[in-house]
């Protein structure tokens, strides 16, 4: 950035001093580049302070480790990876005969409790059975009734479906592979379609001019020339370096961790959907606050200046 404003100065300069005529001579010369160091150092110590910027940006998407709630042997995978999906769309089959077997036989189970119910209440009302001998069968049958329910949603998670429109970001089972509840081992990688959003990091010193609603521009490296509109969401209220983890330990300063960057959440105004912008691409933002805005114009040309060097940078890189 500071290489940009000395690039357009010394332009002005040339201007000055080849179009306009005017003398070089010791006076004239000092006079520019002093007025140079000086209106470049204000201009730069305004921008950072007023109206931030950071290269540290990335579009961000919340990810879903796919798992099954029961386990068995994987019978169907209806899904790869880069495959879109709605919500209810079937991603794999677990072989269900083990839990339909659990199921007609709790079935049966049941059948047959409901006739000793039925038999110890009639023998009750008889006087032949005593009240506890009813209480002992309508035990057995509420067991055998819920045992029945949690054996049928056993059955119906055989099949694993997408719980909302997304896209397969990686499927890592094939058919015949034994398929087992376990956190740390996901089968599949899930994108939700709708959880895509801008994290900004910003340097601490400006914290107190980023505020929500504040007009912010994003310009991305895979996308020359192009600056898009956009505005603050919000700030984190927590930063790495604030974080304390149950472990027994009492907070020490002797290792000072380097001063770490804020999180701001930016909103892109602009439509995106026709550009191919995957999760973890570069952007960098800029965030014009109420102060000081005759400076913001500086601001945007200077992040429009760069967004075209990304034409540059893809041809020498």
């Amino acid at each position: 950035m500071v290489e940009v404003l000395i690039i357009v100065y010394s332009m002005i300069m040339w201007v000055v001093f080849k179009v306009f005529k005017v003398p070089v001579n010791k006076w004239t010369g000092t006079t520019a580049v002093l007025g140079g160091v000086i209106s470049i150092g204000f201009m730069l110590l305004m921008m950072g302070i007023y109206h931030p910027f950071t290269k540290e940006a990335r579009i961000y998407t919340l990810t879903t480790p796919v798992l099954p709630t029961v386990k068995g042997r994987v019978t169907e995978v209806n899904v790869k990876t880069g495959d879109r999906v709605k919500a209810g769309d079937l991603l794999f089959r677990i072989d269900p005969e083990p839990f339909q077997y659990a199921v007609d036989q709790l079935v049966a189970d049941l059948a047959l409790a409901n006739s000793n119910l039925s038999d110890a209440t009639e023998l009750f009302e008889k006087k032949f059975a005593s009240a506890k001998d009813v209480e002992r069968v309508q035990a057995e049958v509420d067991s055998l009734t819920a045992q029945l329910g949690n054996a049928r949603f056993s059955l119906a998670e055989a099949d694993v479906r997408a719980e909302s429109d997304g896209y397969v970001a990686q499927v890592r089972l094939r058919p015949g592979v034994l398929a087992v509840p376990m956190p740390f081992s996901p089968l599949i990688t899930f994108v939700h379609e709708d959880d895509r959003f801008l994290l900004a990091g910003f340097q601490q010193n400006p914290l107190q001019n980023i505020k929500p609603d504040f007009e912010a521009e994003v310009i991305f490296t895979a996308l020359p020339g192009k600056v898009f509109a956009a505005s603050v969401v919000g700030m984190s209220d927590v930063m790495a370096q604030g974080q304390l983890l149950p472990d027994g330990r009492l907070i020490s300063l002797d290792r000072v961790t380097p001063a770490g960057r804020v999180l701001v959440r930016i909103n892109i105004d602009d439509d995106l959907s026709e550009y191919q912008l995957p999760a973890g691409v570069k952007a960098y933002v800029a965030v014009y606050s109420d102060t000081w805005k005759p400076i913001a114009a500086v601001r945007k040309m200077v992040l429009r200046i760069m967004s075209w060097e990304n034409y540059l940078f893809s041809i020498i890189s």
